[in-house]
């Protein structure tokens, strides 16, 4: 402990919060209570006007200098203190005749009263504070129990809320709150745990996909490696059997499929945790770049190239924006059917630029489109020959990170049609500060 002691701060912090709310409690019927008495303290003091007859039958004089009342004075001398005197020449303490008054009997009996009695205004504000100083402790511990009592039940979620916790983290991550309307309550606890219990789903759907996505890159990079080593102990095994420029025709292929994997998954990595600080970019621009890159391979599997490029410009990162287009061109060419057909367009709508890419080939099913976007998916297998599986994924992901969206939707006609939309330039989440 510190030479300057425990503040009283941190000594009530290490109580537990529901003695805590009863302290509180308790201390607030403490203030209220002596509020309450000086009030009427106050009020008892200066609001009423006090008449004090004394007992009934006997007659009161007010002292003309203080206003309290005394006894009439009774026949005979003042005795030797100045007080009054009865007809027998008893002295009455603390009575005194006023000169020149007529003096009368009073029975001393008649003036003295029972401890408690009330005699002046006095006494009633002298009773007030002692009565109500049994009253004010009573209700300080009538407040305190009450406080603890309905400091338990409040609490209660609490504590359920900090049990599942603890649940989740010995090893039970599908463990969930789920207090809701069935337990007949709809409060600021109630909201907690639904959003505790989403924050949990979203975590534990983030923690599967990470490992499905774990599981799924290792087999991506270990089939070329084991590829290729098989290939080389066949040809060791068998020198002459095989053509060593066929073999290293092989082996390369290999090569530039992880080569191919590996920058899938940074390209990946980099729209989903980084984005390089944006600039303004014509989209048209980005999207004839991308046309003149995969132009050989379209024109190698005999696919025809249509474009419609209207005006929009965003504010993007220019080489992800690039490789966006890139990854839909390329999924578009493959995916189709040799000498079909593919049709990029370009607009800009609604304060927003539009990015559409169509394609013929095959009618997938509804249901396996937006599995399209699942990484290491290709064309709703896994074993498609071509392609890493992770083009439509990294085209989400870019359009994520720029503040738009990308969905995918079938063609009557057959084949697929994916839009992407992005905020215009000065639009939308884009309208912020560039990032340093």
């Amino acid at each position: 402990m510190s030479g300057r002691g425990v503040l009283p701060g941190q000594l009530l912090g290490r109580f537990s919060v529901r003695l805590r709310l009863t302290l509180l409690i308790a201390a607030g019927a403490l203030a209220c209570g002596v509020v309450m008495v000086a009030a009427l303290y106050l009020l008892m003091r200066y609001v009423p006007t006090y008449d004090l007859a004394g007992t009934p039958g006997v007659p009161v004089i007010e002292d003309p200098v203080g206003g309290a009342p005394v006894a009439p004075p009774g026949p005979g001398p003042a005795g030797p203190s100045g007080g009054g005197t009865d007809p027998a020449g008893t002295v009455v303490p603390g009575i005194e005749v006023p000169p020149g008054l007529p003096e009368i009997a009073v029975d001393p009996a008649l003036l003295r009263s029972p401890d408690g009695a009330v005699r002046s205004t006095a006494d009633v504000l002298h009773a007030l504070v002692r009565y109500s100083g049994v009253a004010v402790p009573a209700l300080v511990l009538l407040g305190a129990l009450l406080g603890w009592v309905v400091a338990g039940r409040v609490l209660a979620p609490v504590h359920r809320i900090t049990a599942t916790a603890r649940d989740i983290a010995d090893g039970n991550p599908h463990e969930r709150i789920r207090m809701g309307p069935r337990d007949g309550r709809d409060d600021e606890f109630t909201r907690l745990s639904a959003s505790v219990d989403a924050m949990l789903d979203r975590l534990q759907a983030g923690l599967d996909a990470q490992r499905q996505f774990t599981a799924n890159a290792s087999h991506e990079l270990r089939t070329p490696l084991a590829a290729t080593r098989t290939a080389r102990q066949v040809a060791l095994a068998h020198p002459g059997a095989h053509d060593p420029t066929d073999l290293l025709r092989k082996l390369l292929a290999a090569n530039e499929h992880s080569i191919a994997t590996v920058e899938a998954l940074l390209t990946l990595a980099r729209a989903e945790h980084a984005l390089e600080p944006v600039e303004p970019v014509d989209l048209a621009d980005t999207a004839a770049q991308a046309l003149a890159e995969v132009a050989p391979e379209a024109a190698g599997r005999s696919v025809t190239m249509h474009r419609d490029l209207g005006s929009a410009v965003v504010l993007a990162d220019a080489d992800l924006l690039r490789l966006l287009v890139v990854n839909l061109l390329h999924n578009a060419i493959r995916h189709n059917h040799r000498g079909g057909s593919v049709a990029l367009t370009v607009r800009g709508r609604d304060g927003a630029a539009e990015l559409v890419v169509e394609n013929t080939g095959d009618v997938p099913a509804v249901d396996e489109v937006e599995r399209l976007f699942e990484r290491f998916r290709r064309n709703g297998t896994r074993s498609a020959p071509r392609g890493h599986g992770l083009g439509l994924s990294i085209v989400r992901a870019i359009a994520d990170g720029h503040g738009g969206a990308a969905r995918a939707v079938p063609r009557e006609r057959g084949g697929l049609a994916v839009t992407v939309t992005l905020p215009a330039a000065g639009h939308g989440d884009l309208d912020r500060p560039v990032p340093g």
